[in-house]
């Protein structure tokens, strides 16, 4: 089997507020630390407001807390949510996390679903991909290096050159998330590569790769860039075990998804959903049948980058880690470059 999938480290938060955060950064900072000595290329963190179930710690001060305990390691921003920021000062906090990185840093970004986030941040979400596509451009012109000139119905740049940039000119890559097929179309247009979330199906992500490849193609852009994706996926001594492991852990996290207003096109936790397939969404088996299946989506979908989660809610850190260790010594070196 061929080699070169670079392998990324979700650190998913699973605590409320009702745990010391001292725990959460003990277990991320281990979490990064061995998924470094396994051979993992990247750390990545996410971003919620006001969470109540779960406590996520604001993406780019935590990567660069992290990356002190795994400094070759690249930080991503998995996903910020755009819609609600001020693009000029998004535009410098990545830049600053690409100089502290030097230059090891991806900019993750994507439009927002959570209408109590939208509703604190003073927006209307019907707002959100204007914003989004506003808030792009803005950046990337603030990334560029020359003089700003920038008009738009929601912020104004007259005449600027910014001091802050980069270490890259040009700044990082831009990975932008979604599953709709208006969001994956909006990656290929306005993103260097489309981060492709767990929720659709097998079927649903095969499809969407193909409208994402279609767009580049029909606006003259390359087709061979990165394809970096994140599946749910458990590894087991058996494909039974695997499953019945996916369904008692996924239960939560679901459920708290659904909470929080997503929902939509290949997104399978609308209200009325009775449960999450397995069969349909998650990698699951022994470590032999992962390294097969990962395999496919590298040989048949082009993907150049895996992101994995070991942590689940109410799953004990231990065993997270026993997870890690497993997929790190048994799945990534029969894949990794």
């Amino acid at each position: 089997m061929g080699s070169g999938v670079r392998f990324g480290i979700l650190t998913t938060p699973i605590h409320g507020a009702e745990t010391p955060y001292g725990q959460q950064l003990r277990e991320h900072r281990e979490l990064v630390r061995v998924a470094d000595q396994l051979g993992f290329d990247m750390m990545v963190a996410g971003q919620h407001f006001l969470g109540t179930e779960l406590r996520y710690y604001q993406p780019v001060p935590y990567l660069t807390y992290l990356h002190g305990a795994a400094p070759r390691m690249t930080a991503v921003t998995g996903i910020m949510l755009l819609s609600m920021a001020n693009p000029v000062d998004l535009a410098e906090q990545i830049a600053t996390l690409d100089v502290v990185t030097d230059g090891r840093c991806v900019f993750g970004a994507g439009l927002g679903y959570s209408e109590r986030e939208f509703r604190a941040f003073g927006i209307d979400s019907r707002s959100k991909v204007k914003r989004f596509e506003h808030g792009l451009a803005l950046i990337k012109a603030l990334w560029s290096g020359g003089k700003v000139d920038f008009d738009s119905p929601y912020w104004k740049v007259e005449d600027v050159l910014p001091a802050v940039q980069p270490a890259r000119p040009g700044g990082p890559p831009v990975w932008i998330g979604g599953q709709s097929e208006a969001a994956v179309r909006r990656a290929a247009r306005l993103g260097d590569a489309w981060y492709a979330p767990p929720f659709p199906s097998h079927d649903e992500l095969a499809g969407l790769r193909e409208i994402f490849l279609e767009e580049r193609a029909a606006h003259g852009l390359p087709l061979d860039g990165d394809f970096p994706l994140r599946r749910e996926l458990i590894v087991a001594s058996s494909r039974r075990e695997a499953e019945e492991l996916a369904r008692r852990r996924s239960a939560l996290r679901y459920q708290t998804y659904r909470s929080w207003g997503l929902s939509g096109e290949n997104t399978p936790v609308q209200a009325d959903a009775p449960g999450i397939d397995v069969e349909r969404q998650f990698l699951l088996g022994s470590p032999a049948e992962i390294v097969d299946q990962l395999g496919r989506l590298r040989d048949e979908l082009g993907m150049t980058h895996f992101m994995y989660k070991s942590h689940w809610q109410g799953l004990p850190h231990a065993e997270a880690m026993r997870q890690l260790e497993l997929f790190g010594t048994r799945v990534l070196p029969e894949l990794a470059g």
